[in-house]
């Protein structure tokens, strides 16, 4: 494990808040996994860098890179700062790595070829200062491509809030948060079992939901982050593998009778059959035709299942041009 001490000009710009220097447990820790993302990773560490919230540490986590990424983590020689390198786990493994080896109360979360906008850790301390006893703080996002960004905001005149999550997600027709716009206290990480290893699409969705069915979430539609759409050695595409579907394992773990004692178990059903539809076209087009159709028959609402089929399909080979989209400015 390295800890980089600053001695460059990013420390003037960020000082170390006292309660590093003084040893006292920082309010939040900063994951950043790397995976050979060289052209990216100064971009994501100058953006937290820059946050106007200073009371958190850094954890990059190496996870095997064979490019020149951990020596430009080096290169910033910052106390904020610690690198930890490891053989390659994959993306969930060195998640948990890096929560294991966190100091902060919060841990939040950001992928090393995005950014942060500078208000995002304020609004995060603002929202676990208003509902303390959340599970979750998320915020808004925005896709971004080369040429333009597209807003992923939900009811932005109803304000920062208490989602009712799998309702809300299902309204919304997708996340309201994403991996670089999610944060949650370590205790409630830990006491869910962390990020699933073992998942090869959408371990952040089934983080979301084990924390989701028993801890409140707490929403801030302010846009706080940029997901970069043209980076290298990005994951989305065919699978090599059969896809499971993130969450439904552990809903297994609750008995049918005390799920449907909860006021949106008919919304639990729903978001699980949105996920099956989801996995069960990814499979599809990655060339698992049996897995595919397996997921489609253990789909509950048929008529929902083929209004979503339709919209995926068209989705996956009919994207709409970037110019569709509501369209923002982004800074970074």
């Amino acid at each position: 494990m390295n800890h980089l001490h600053s001695k460059s000009s990013h420390m003037s710009k960020n000082p170390t808040p006292s309660s590093i220097q003084s040893g006292k447990q920082p309010l939040f820790s900063v994951i950043i996994p790397l995976y050979n993302k060289e052209p990216h990773i100064k971009r994501a560490l100058d953006s937290v860098l820059a946050q106007t919230f200073s009371d958190f540490e850094i954890i990059v986590v190496d996870d095997g890179s064979a490019d020149k990424s951990s020596e430009i983590v080096k290169s910033y020689a910052n106390e904020k700062i610690t690198l930890i390198q490891q053989k390659n786990t994959g993306e969930s493994g060195a998640r948990n790595r890096g929560i294991r080896e966190a100091n902060g109360k919060i841990i939040a979360f950001l992928d090393a070829d995005d950014a942060w906008l500078p208000h995002f850790l304020e609004t995060i301390a603002r929202l676990h200062q208003t509902f303390p006893e959340a599970g979750i703080y998320g915020t808004a996002f925005a896709h971004c491509y080369p040429e333009v960004s597209v807003l992923t905001t939900y009811s932005k005149e109803e304000g920062e809030r208490i989602l009712s999550y799998f309702r809300d997600f299902l309204v919304h027709g997708g996340p309201m948060f994403c991996t670089d716009t999610f944060a949650a206290p370590k205790t409630v990480l830990e006491s869910v079992g962390l990020y699933s290893e073992y998942l090869k699409i959408g371990p952040d969705v089934d983080l979301y939901g084990k924390i989701a069915l028993s801890y409140p979430v707490a929403y801030s539609p302010s846009v706080c982050a940029c997901y970069y759409l043209d980076t290298v050695n990005n994951t989305s595409g065919k699978s090599k593998f059969p896809l499971e579907v993130p969450f439904l394992g552990y809903l297994s773990t609750f008995s049918e009778s005390e799920l449907k004692k909860r006021d949106d178990y008919n919304e639990i059903q729903e978001y699980c059959d949105y996920w099956r539809t989801e996995m069960a076209m990814r499979n599809f087009f990655s060339g698992y035709y049996a897995r595919a159709i397996r997921l489609l028959m253990e789909t509950h609402n048929k008529h929902y299942a083929k209004v979503r089929l339709k919209r995926l399909f068209t989705r996956l080979t009919k994207p709409c041009p970037y110019w569709a989209y509501q369209t923002i400015p982004f800074p970074i």
